[in-house]
């Protein structure tokens, strides 16, 4: 009988030597080693040491996972059992007994969580392409004849808006662009909106945004469509989304971004009462200068007098003089020019504010009539003029049913015209309904 000899390996692995290949295995894969996954937290441990350890589980499968105390102490909010989130790290292998192991470095909710990792990665890509850069950037125009808005109709952006305009430049012209600013379907109007304004040629300047709002509020303006309309507008934008800690992709394309839409319409045009006193001091430093230039030029004119030859100095003296009254001239005519610039501005402002008082008066004096002619209707003295009349009792208590009198009492009537003393001499209850 032939006996079974077993083959041995010239050269077996040791424990060791698989589990550093296992490892090599998993820190070479670069699936592997910059990861997000998405799961639920179960069997949270927080030792004294600081590290995290837990499990990310989805219905029977798990994953251990670990977050070391550097990187648990920067979390934006510390998880618990239960919690729905996305943990960002690498797939290592646990030596000790040979298990692999989620490394984390990052650790998000999974709702927001999720929509902040999509617009970090369109972030990038929109930045790749060069949408945030400086060089594509417009200037927006020092003195904006007309501008336009693409916000909510009824919200509150477009009103402070209105407001910060009509105080600051009340000249320039303001036209809405209504449309949706939260939703699925505002993206889609909101570059419609945008597409529309750059159709017309009597627009200097957009605003694009809205009032404040949570960050699923907010979260058109991360639209990719809307920033790629931003980016290809011809006219140029100043964003104004949110409040001022609030930041979407929209700012970053914006040719200027503001914290909200009042601060929007401070940028968009000049302070009227500023661009006055500009004037006044330039015309004061022009008359200054033009006094410096004729008191200098009559010192080299006195002491020309005494170099040049008496025969010639009669013509000198007369070409100088000549030429101090045209730079006179020419002066007076460049204040009288800026005069004149500043009051066309300031009589149009006049005559806007005017208008715009008148409107409000008549609006006022309508309201008036109205409510006048409804307060003559309740009147209780136009009742008694058609035939009514009141009747109290002693008490000038008002009577309005028989059971509040009985037979002998006196009762008091309010005639339109005068009153009447009575006594009650029978009463019929009529039956309710």
């Amino acid at each position: 009988m032939e006996l079974f000899k077993e083959t041995l390996p010239q050269h077996p692995y040791t424990v060791v030597e698989v589990v550093q290949y296992i490892k090599d295995i998993l820190t070479f894969e670069p699936a592997l080693s910059d990861i997000w996954v998405k799961g639920e937290i179960s069997d949270l441990n927080r030792p004294y040491s600081g590290h995290l350890y837990f499990k990310v589980k989805e219905e029977n499968n798990t994953i251990n996972c670990v977050i070391f105390k550097n990187r648990a102490i920067n979390l934006e909010s510390q998880p618990k059992n239960g919690d729905e989130v996305l943990i960002h790290g690498k797939i290592d292998i646990y030596p000790k007994n040979s298990t692999y192991q989620l490394i984390g470095d990052q650790l998000k909710p999974a709702g927001i969580g999720l929509m902040q990792l999509e617009l970090e990665h369109l972030k990038a890509r929109l930045g790749k392409e060069g949408l945030f850069d400086e060089e594509h950037k417009k200037p927006t125009p020092l003195f904006p004849k007309k501008i336009g808005v693409v916000t909510s109709a009824t919200g509150a952006a477009i009103q402070d808006i209105i407001r910060v305009l009509s105080e600051r430049y009340p000249v320039v012209e303001v036209l809405l662009f209504p449309t949706l600013v939260q939703g699925n379907e505002a993206p889609t109007q909101i570059v419609t909106a945008i597409q529309m304004a750059n159709q017309r040629s009597d627009l200097d300047l957009l605003i694009v945004g809205r009032g404040g709002g949570s960050i699923e509020e907010l979260w058109s303006f991360n639209d990719e469509s809307v920033a790629r309309a931003i980016f290809a507008s011809q006219i140029p934008i100043i964003s104004a989304v949110g409040h001022e800690t609030d930041v979407t992709l929209a700012d970053f394309v914006a040719d200027y971004r503001s914290a909200t839409p009042s601060s929007a319409a401070e940028h968009a045009v000049p302070d009227q009462h500023e661009l006055k006193r500009k004037i006044y001091d330039q015309e004061s430093r022009l008359l200054q200068n033009i006094g410096q230039i004729v008191k200098f030029l009559r010192t080299d004119l006195r002491a020309l007098e005494h170099q040049i030859p008496a025969e010639r100095q009669l013509n000198r003296i007369n070409r100088l003089r000549q030429k101090i009254g045209q730079m006179q001239l020419t002066s007076q005519n460049i204040i009288k020019q800026k005069i004149h610039q500043l009051k066309d501005i300031v009589n149009h402002c006049q005559q806007k504010q005017m208008l715009s008082i008148k409107d409000l008066k008549q609006d006022k004096e309508t309201k008036l009539r109205v409510n006048a002619a409804k307060l003559s209707q309740l009147n209780p003295l136009g009742i008694l003029e058609r035939g009514y009349s009141i009747v109290s009792n002693s008490n000038r208590k008002p009577i309005t049913n028989t059971a509040s009198v009985e037979i002998g009492d006196t009762v008091y009537i309010k005639l339109a015209q005068g009153k009447l003393t009575s006594q009650v001499i029978s009463k019929e209850e009529i039956e309710s309904g």
